[in-house]
């Protein structure tokens, strides 16, 4: 591989991921939007193909209600990470305030940090998530300015928390995107998943307690309270609601082989139908996405791209090249892939040099739905190509010929030559009169 092709090749795998990373979403303009949610902001997204399939007013400001414990359990076990039996002493200034949902925590209880998480993470407590603060941070404004940092880091740039809890404050505000962010965040942790997805923990009795039972108030996810909105599919993450902020969900439900992440937000309680319709289109969208998307092979490690002329070889002229790997996409059921998929692709070379490994990278293939990049994949060589002996001897033998330095060497023979046939000319002719000379006296003696 010459110079310029080893450019253009590294080229490629620096831009191609840059290019793919810029696309947040796939369009999906081909499927009617779902009817009838009731959330001022939701949306819900895939986890296989880092996509929101729907969003409703996803950039609106809306409260964040109870769901800022999300990140405030997510300081806390990155802070403790294998620490969590850690025993903390609760402080008078952790409770000093605090009010609303509480696990009834005393001043100079003992408790770990594993329970306190669960307390905030099933049950909402704000006495739990405050004594967690304090451990931290030393006090609640510094550990709001570390989740206001996190959220930050996390790109969430129309976030601003005021307090750890979600109690009310006109301040505080969030958009439906951030708490996806945010949730992203949550989700990769195991700790916060397997806790928040409990529907109840023991609490064991304390120094100053006795046992507590806490029952899980994300009722997507348990039964304890009520039945009516509970699924199976689903873990964790979060729920909350205030009467400024309504009812908020944020949860995670895996069916028929797909991962999705559900935030619906400032959604309202119906009290005739006694119904929580947050929870209504968290269902909306799951069978919303379900009934209308599938992942759809787009590029097949089997199908023929195109094919490389081959130099060295005597066997063939040309190597197919295939996709190094199938291409699944989550897209609309209905999809006319022939007019929807575009494959384009760029070849490092005109040509390819026996001898070729089987699965030997040759060029790029990107993928674009709707005019969108959406993904790209190795072009490789189908079979192997062995090199004829005979036509590299001649290949050597023609380049070191045509050569430039072969040019140079053959006229400096040439000169050499010359040199050499002349003064080997003028040494001779030198050496025939020196003996021309020694033969004259004799010549006159003779005389």
């Amino acid at each position: 591989m010459n110079i310029k092709d080893m450019l253009r090749r590294t080229l490629l795998f620096l831009l191609i991921p840059l290019m793919l990373s810029a696309s947040f979403c796939i369009p999906v303009s081909a499927v009617a939007d779902p009817v009838d949610l009731t959330s001022q902001a939701c949306l819900i997204y895939n986890l296989e193909t880092d996509s929101i399939l729907y969003g409703k007013e996803i950039d609106a400001k809306v409260y964040p209600t109870a769901l800022v414990k999300m990140i405030g359990a997510m300081l806390a076990l990155e802070y403790y990470a294998d620490n969590l039996d850690t025993e903390l002493t609760v402080p008078a200034e952790a409770l000093s305030g605090v009010f609303g949902n509480t696990i009834n925590l005393v001043e100079g209880e003992v408790i770990s940090v594993r329970n306190l998480l669960y307390a905030t993470l099933i049950s909402g407590a704000n006495d739990a998530i405050s004594v967690l603060a304090y451990s931290i941070a030393g006090n609640v404004t510094a550990f709001v300015n570390m989740m206001n940092a996190k959220a930050q880091e996390l790109g969430c740039k129309d976030t601003v928390y005021t307090n750890c809890t979600g109690i009310h404050d006109p301040n505080m505000r969030t958009t439906a995107r951030d708490v996806l962010r945010i949730a992203l965040y949550a989700y990769t942790n195991s700790n916060y998943m397997a806790m928040s997805s409990e529907t109840s923990h023991v609490i064991p009795a304390t120094n100053k307690r006795k046992e507590r039972t806490l029952n899980n108030r994300n009722y997507i996810v348990s039964t304890q309270y009520y039945t009516k909105y509970y699924n199976s599919l689903a873990k964790g993450m979060s729920s909350g609601n205030t009467k400024e902020g309504g009812y908020c969900l944020v949860t995670s439900i895996r069916r028929q082989g797909c991962t999705y992440l559900v935030v619906c937000m400032n959604s309202y309680f119906n009290e005739e139908e006694n119904y929580v319709y947050s929870y209504r289109d968290c269902e909306v969208l799951v069978d919303w996405a379900y009934n209308n998307y599938n992942f759809v092979s787009v590029v097949d490690d089997t199908t023929m791209i195109c094919e490389m002329p081959v130099t060295l070889s005597s066997e063939v002229d040309y190597v197919t090249l295939l996709p190094e790997h199938t291409i699944e996409m989550f897209l609309p059921k209905d999809i006319d892939i022939d007019t929807a998929i575009q494959l384009n692709w760029i070849l490092f070379s005109d040509k390819i040099e026996a001898p070729i490994k089987e699965g030997e990278i040759a060029g790029v293939m990107t993928v674009k739905y709707d005019d969108d990049l959406v993904a790209s994949v190795n072009l490789v060589t189908k079979g192997a190509v062995s090199r004829s002996e005979f036509l590299y001897f001649l290949t050597v033998i023609r380049s070191i010929v045509s050569s430039r330095m072969f040019f140079i060497g053959c006229a400096a023979a040439a000169v050499i030559a010359v040199l050499y046939v002349f003064f080997t000319a003028v040494y001779r002719e030198k050496a025939r009169r020196r003996a021309a000379r020694r033969q004259r006296p004799d010549l006159r003696r003779k005389r």
